[in-house]
């Protein structure tokens, strides 16, 4: 696909991203649960794949019980991801972001409509009453997604894994879902404005459990989870 034409499907993912953002607006007027807009970001999501011309291939390692709150953790490779892992979760999941998202007008005024939960790094009151908050959440039924290196990769190496998503788990007493994404660095690497086609790959692992752990867990639990996303997401090695 030419420059040309990843141009113009990134235009045409652009507008699709403004028209779904008034319409998460207006469909959280009539729906104060913010369920539709997570509805809609999962539509967003696949057609703005499909235009981009983005194929997507799904594995699950483990049962999942879509009634069940879990605490998704993915690697973070590209904004990409998140197109990929709305529509791969068989879910409804309100992602933990960092609050500059939800400060871009349109997107993020759709994502605060979507009840998703915002997060502080920079300031710890307020990151730990985020993680409150996502807590609480959990505890009422819903599950979240949170990318636990913080950030997206610059060099496509996994990242070191930041702790407070694994307290947040253990606290909450929900299993952790490990989630590999492949792909899609390579589809918008870092510091491009284009998509360009490929195929993405996500690998849902087995869940694991936290309840019974404490604090004195996490470490361990942190460990367990990195080293199963960086399994998953190693390519397996093809015999010559």
């Amino acid at each position: 696909m030419s420059l040309l034409r990843a141009g113009l499907n990134s235009l045409l993912v652009a507008l699709l991203t403004v028209v779904g953002s008034l319409l998460a607006l207006g469909t959280r007027l009539l729906d104060r649960s913010g369920d539709r807009v997570l509805d809609l970001a999962r539509t967003w999501s696949r057609i703005a794949m499909r235009l981009s011309g983005l194929r997507i291939n799904v594995e699950f390692r483990g049962a999942l019980d879509v009634g069940q709150p879990y605490v998704f953790m993915a690697n973070h490779e590209s904004a990409v991801d998140i197109w990929a892992l709305f529509v791969a979760i068989p879910a409804r999941v309100r992602m933990i972001a960092k609050k500059q998202l939800g400060q871009i007008p349109l997107f993020g005024w759709a994502m605060w409509a979507g009840r998703f939960i915002f997060i502080d790094r920079a300031n710890a009151l307020s990151a730990r009453r985020s993680m409150d908050e996502a807590k609480r959440r959990i505890r009422g039924g819903e599950s979240v997604l949170l990318f636990p290196e913080g950030t997206r990769s610059r060099d496509g190496n996994l990242g070191a894994f930041k702790k407070g998503g694994f307290h947040l788990a253990i606290e909450a007493g929900v299993p952790i879902v490990p989630i590999a994404v492949r792909g899609t660095r390579a589809s918008m690497p870092s510091g491009s404005l284009l998509v360009r086609p490929g195929h993405v790959q996500v690998i849902i692992g087995q869940p694991i459990p936290t309840a019974g752990l404490t604090g004195a867990d996490r470490n361990a639990l942190l460990e367990r989870v990195r080293g199963e996303i960086a399994e998953m997401r190693t390519p397996p090695q093809t015999s010559q």
